[in-house]
């Protein structure tokens, strides 16, 4: 097999994750990807045969695992990879792809020859990175945190959903401390495991409990529109007020903006449809907190233009449950003409 660089981006928000090859693994037959982020990661490829791409997924990757995406042989083609975080996690979709737009399934497993219509085929479009191979072995990815797991990939991820599930977590660092085992045998009887599983074992069952969770505690919000939409939340916090965006939320997807239990009485969302170069805010939205055109979190609410903010009106949603909620956010929910000036996130 041969070696070679290959780079590639893993948003998480402002961090920018590197992709390389890495000599310490076993070489396998065939286009390899190494998951060394804190993540759950689901990756789709794109594979050239003739003047189409087959796009295919999903492949699902545990917090330091390898797992072959594209067995060899194959052509000396570039082919294409795109990966996405589980919905489970805290913070929203994390993504990973570059500039190549193929069409993808987000509702299950798919197999896809060469589609090009894909809004047509009711099918989403994400952008893939593109990955040089060489014939006949293939290479290695492997996706990393500027944390630098390496190694200790499997247990941060393991730190990071049990924070999902709850849990506090004071960091995310992959060792494992008294705060991690912990919290580990309190969500061990809780789920009536009898045994601490193999990591593998803990973080299925970590993902599984997680997702459960997602529509009774935390704050989810749905976008049900055709459009993609952008959102924040404002809440209480401490003796004063917070905010924090931007969420991007695809037609037919949901997104976490908080997990674990959500005590207060209200939260308050920000939502806008982009439209045109033009967005359509929330309608009964009339409590303003601050804002920013880039990623923000801000402490209070008042004096947002001497601060450097902007000031953009949330609406306030009952938290009728004191552990958190599921916003669904309909067309008929945003205004039909355009009363803010659109930000440019």
């Amino acid at each position: 097999m041969r070696t070679h660089p290959i780079t590639a981006s893993f948003v998480f928000f402002l961090l920018v994750l590197v992709s390389w090859l890495m000599p310490r693994y076993a070489l396998a037959i065939g286009q390899e990807v190494c998951n060394e982020t804190s993540y759950i990661i689901y990756m789709a490829t794109g594979i050239p045969e003739g003047k189409h791409t087959r796009t295919e997924g999903w492949v699902r990757l545990r917090p330091g695992q390898c797992r072959v995406v594209m067995p060899a042989p194959f052509s000396d083609k570039p082919y294409y990879a795109y990966g996405h975080s589980s919905e489970v996690h805290a913070g929203g979709r994390q993504q990973w792809g570059g500039a190549r737009a193929l069409c993808v399934d987000d509702t299950g497993n798919f197999s896809l020859d060469g589609k090009d219509d894909c809004a047509a085929l009711g099918l989403r479009t994400h952008n893939f990175n593109v990955i040089d191979v060489h014939p006949p072995n293939g290479g290695r990815t492997v996706l990393a945190e500027p944390a630098g797991y390496g190694k200790r990939a499997e247990l941060a991820g393991i730190q990071r959903l049990l924070s999902d599930n709850g849990y506090p977590m004071r960091t995310i660092d992959g060792y494992d401390g008294r705060r991690t085992r912990s919290a580990i045998r309190k969500f061990l009887v809780s789920r009536k495991i009898k045994s601490r599983p193999e990591p593998g074992g803990l973080i299925d069952a970590l993902e599984t409990a997680a997702r459960e969770n997602l529509v009774k505690t935390g704050l989810r919000v749905c976008n049900k529109t055709p459009l993609p939409v952008w959102t924040a939340y404002g809440r209480r916090k401490g003796r004063s007020w917070e905010s924090r965006g931007w969420w991007k939320i695809a037609p037919r997807a949901c997104t976490a903006l908080l997990s674990g239990l959500v005590k207060d009485k209200s939260i308050y969302l920000y939502a806008g449809i982009m439209e045109r170069d033009t967005e359509r805010p929330l309608l009964m939205a009339d409590e303003n907190y601050c804002v920013s055109e880039i990623l923000f979190a801000i402490t209070g609410k008042n004096k947002c233009a001497l601060r450097g903010y902007e000031e953009r009106p949330f609406r306030r949603y009952k938290n009728e449950s004191g552990k958190g909620m599921t916003i669904n956010l309909a067309p008929e929910d945003f205004a039909k003409v355009d009363v803010l000036a659109g930000l440019r996130r």
